[in-house]
């Protein structure tokens, strides 16, 4: 059985949720005065990136599509570059010129992140090839989409390649039930992505992407798994997005209807489980808040007072 985190690691997994949280509630904010371009929201998302990386090792690799900030701070992408980077300044991961949808912090082993939907998923495989094959390590690669991405042909091809080569991939759908505006009506003829999965021969589970604990115990077991078997895994993680699809767009779903979606907001679920004063919770918010304001004047170049740290 997977070990379950601790209060302590529990009460990291709630902050970085916090800081991801707040960390684009502040980009939204520049870009809205032409400081940022674009930006993709992870917004009642946050669960799953951290709930996977804190379950992985350091030296395991991340792939990710284009909602890439949750990925790249679980990750522990250093703060001030991945801001620089989204608002395109010299300073950033990629000297300010890739944006938001292609970060890439190799020695992070954060490796690439991808405009095109689906595209991530044939990189992944091939990249897993490689650590099997050339490496030789129990390193695995995980890459993570949306259910979107599964009526892509890359998505297809991607999951043919891992199945048929056998390499230590785990894949984390990140299931929001959209794509952009679209509904599953238009481009998913079954009830779940999984079922799409098992033509491939590939293993696969569906979990409530909202629990960060949940999808840590379950990341736990899966990648051990993987590292024993080195063949490939397919996660569904039911999660809600709590905003709108990108910078610029706006949002097909009515106010109420975003109301009562907040209720499963892996934030406050979080905060309920591990029995949160309103006190500590706020907190943690205030942290996260100068953490960011920090990250964004050191981006700048704006002179940070002393004693103060990222």
């Amino acid at each position: 059985m997977p070990s379950t985190a601790s209060e302590p690691q529990a009460l990291t997994l709630y902050a970085q949720m916090v800081l991801i949280r707040v960390l684009e509630e502040e980009l939204q904010k520049l870009c809205d005065i032409g400081e940022g371009a674009d930006l993709h929201f992870n917004k009642g998302q946050e669960a799953i990136a951290v709930g996977v990386v804190a379950a992985l090792r350091p030296t395991d690799y991340v792939v990710a599509h284009h909602r890439t900030i949750a990925h790249a701070i679980a990750k522990r992408v250093p703060l001030e570059p991945l801001v620089a980077e989204v608002l395109g300044l010299p300073g950033g991961l990629c000297g300010g010129r890739a944006g938001e949808m292609h970060l890439s912090d190799p020695p992070h082993r954060f490796m690439f992140s991808f405009q095109l939907v689906g595209t991530c998923v044939p990189v992944a495989a091939g990249l897993a090839w490689a650590v099997k094959n050339y490496q030789k390590t129990d390193d695995i690669v995980v890459v993570f989409h949306g259910d979107a991405a599964t009526s892509n042909g890359q998505w297809h091809e991607g999951l043919n390649l891992a199945a048929v080569q056998k390499v230590p991939l785990l894949l984390i759908c990140e299931n929001n039930g959209l794509a952009g505006n679209v509904t599953p009506k238009y481009y998913q003829p079954v009830p779940w992505v999984e079922e799409r999965v098992s033509g491939y021969g590939i293993r696969h589970c569906r979990i409530d992407g909202n629990s960060v604990q949940g999808v840590y115990d379950a990341v736990q077991q899966v990648g051990a798994a993987i590292r024993q078997m080195g063949k490939p895994f397919f996660l569904e993680c039911m999660t809600t997005r709590l905003s709108k699809h990108k910078q610029g767009q706006g949002d097909i779903r009515s106010k109420e209807e975003l109301a009562e979606l907040a209720l499963r907001d892996p934030l406050l679920q979080e905060a309920r489980r591990l029995g949160l004063p309103h006190e500590q919770s706020d907190d943690v918010f205030c942290e996260a808040e100068e953490q960011v304001e920090l990250a964004i004047a050191a981006a700048r170049g704006e002179v940070v007072e002393a004693g103060a740290s990222g």
